[in-house]
């Protein structure tokens, strides 16, 4: 009898330390699904929605201050007419044009570089889609990583801006790529901006395009 009363003192610590791991584990996975099959998902398209919106801004930023400021139309487009005001011959820069756009693709790659470094920080009560917790939580950090070159084609805009009168803008279509990379989950994205590079207003009738040298 007291053999038996010995074998059950030093078997219930045991089997308690055995239950209390195991109810441990299954927390944990709970957790971990909860975080894979709600949170993850949730995060990856948060920060698809952060990159795309940080990327946007810098690239027209750093166009504008860096590129757009020190161009005139005439720079980059002589329109030539007869005396009754007809166009009679248009001459595109072809050269600077191009010149323009390799120095801008440079500037949007670095530019680039240097915000997929920081990354994207989310506050975890916001990957939870709960307006309660929103404002809560430590902050996810997701990293980025930019994928290949920027692409940089010069594009065209015609608007009316008064009687017999045409506003002739010229742009930078832009794009760029880049990865969200998150456990056991990652996602490339495009992000893609026009953005203004200098214009002009153009009195009488006008072609209906200017830079078919492009297409």
């Amino acid at each position: 009898m007291f053999r038996v009363r010995r074998l059950l003192r030093t078997f219930k610590p045991i089997t308690l330390k055995r239950f209390m791991f195991f109810i441990i584990i299954i927390v944990f996975y709970l957790i971990f699904n909860f975080i894979e099959d709600r949170l993850t998902p949730n995060i990856l398209a948060i920060a698809e929605t952060q990159a795309k919106n940080i990327a946007i801004e810098v690239i027209n930023k750093t166009v504008k201050e860096k590129i757009a400021k020190d161009v005139q139309y005439e720079d980059l487009i002589s329109i030539h007419k007869d005396t009754s005001g007809q166009i009679t011959l248009v001459q595109i820069n072809t050269i600077k044009i191009n010149q323009l756009e390799a120095e801008t693709m440079l500037e949007v790659v670095n530019v680039l570089r240097d915000v997929t470094m920081q990354g994207v920080s989310i506050p975890i009560g916001v990957a939870t889609g709960s307006k309660l917790l929103s404002n809560y939580g430590p902050e996810i950090k997701v990293p980025l990583m930019p994928l290949g070159t920027a692409q940089v084609n010069t594009i065209e805009d015609f608007e009316e801006a008064g009687i017999n009168q045409t506003r002739h803008r010229i742009l930078f279509e832009i794009t760029a790529y880049m990865r969200i990379v998150l456990p056991y989950m990652d996602s490339q994205i495009t992000v893609k901006t026009d953005v203004p590079l200098t214009e002009t207003i153009i009195i009488g009738d006008v072609p209906r395009a200017i830079l078919d040298f492009k297409h």
